[in-house]
């Protein structure tokens, strides 16, 4: 089957550099949600990296038994030195064993920590970039599944982990969060054999702009079409679960039902950015993964724009 697989290259998974003509907020990124749900532990960890700004932003939040314990998200950091063999912010570090296939996260914060290892099961998806475009001009953006093993350590105490995770790669363009109106961003795990992705993006009311993946246990493919409504409190500021349809490639229609578990929240100027760890639900296979909710505020801090 054909895929955006096909342009991915090891080189791509590593640091890269704006060129002469990148945006302000050229970004890159690197995002690991990971969660055990028989040890009831995880974490959602992101380094954003911003050459153009001068700086990098960090966020780290570790999850226990259904609230938050620990968050160390800083988004004020120093740029980062060197590459993926060791990129480090702060207390937390990235090393990439094996571009496209093999990482190693660790933090050390004291009374909470991680060191983790992410082995991916699946072959990464790229979103397609915008035919003609340079990576200057828009992001380019990868999604991959992944087993992980290690410890994550709460109240200093180390807890076992043996889970799916995920991760998300992104480079180029620009992250102008205040430029999205509204999105919903989906990742499940269900086994070793079965991950997705889905996202839904609404640039003002009327553009909006879907994309995600699906991998069967044999060929991860893109999605022909979605749709998502994201529940929400009554005051729509967090959001408490889903429900999802997708159509994968193969034509193959799935739908999904989803619980949230515990919500990272990231306020990033007027943008609310809210990483969900979720249980998800697929006929009688239940699956982790996120949603992500976010949306612009007003001055009082109450979300603005289109209802996901």
């Amino acid at each position: 089957m054909i895929s955006s697989t096909d342009m991915i290259d090891p080189q791509d998974d590593r640091r890269h550099t704006p060129g002469p003509d990148s945006l302000p907020l050229w970004s890159e990124s690197y995002w690991f949600p990971i969660y055990d749900p028989k040890a009831k532990v995880g974490v959602v960890t992101r380094i954003g990296i911003l050459p153009n700004q001068g700086r990098a932003t960090l966020w780290m939040f570790i999850s226990h038994e259904g609230r938050i314990v620990h968050n160390a998200t800083n988004l004020d950091c120093p740029l980062p030195e060197g590459d993926i063999d060791d990129l480090r912010v702060g207390p937390v570090a990235y090393q990439c064993l094996e571009p496209l296939r093999k990482w190693r996260l660790t933090y050390d914060g004291g009374d909470y920590g991680m060191d983790l290892e992410w082995n991916a099961f699946c072959p990464v998806y790229q979103y397609p970039p915008p035919p003609g475009s340079t990576v200057d001009q828009a992001a380019r953006h990868i999604e991959q599944s992944a087993r992980v093993r290690g410890t994550i350590t709460v109240a200093g105490k180390p807890i076992e982990v043996d889970c799916l995770g995920h991760r998300d790669h992104s480079w180029g363009g620009e992250r102008d969060w205040t430029k999205l109106c509204t999105w919903t961003y989906m990742s499940c795990e269900f086994d070793e054999r079965l991950s997705l992705n889905a996202v839904q993006i609404w640039f003002t009311p009327e553009a909006q702009f879907k994309v995600g993946f699906f991998w069967d246990g044999s060929d991860v493919m893109g999605l022909q079409d979605l749709g998502a409504v994201i529940h929400t409190n009554e005051d729509r500021t967090v959001q408490t679960g889903a429900s999802l349809w997708l159509v994968n490639e193969k034509g193959q229609r799935h739908e999904l039902t989803a619980e949230v578990i515990d919500v990272c929240p990231v306020r990033i100027g007027p943008t609310q950015v809210n990483d969900a760890i979720t249980r998800f639900r697929l006929g009688d296979r239940v699956g982790y993964g996120i949603i992500e909710y976010g949306y612009q505020t007003d001055a009082d801090g109450k979300p603005v724009g289109v209802e996901a």
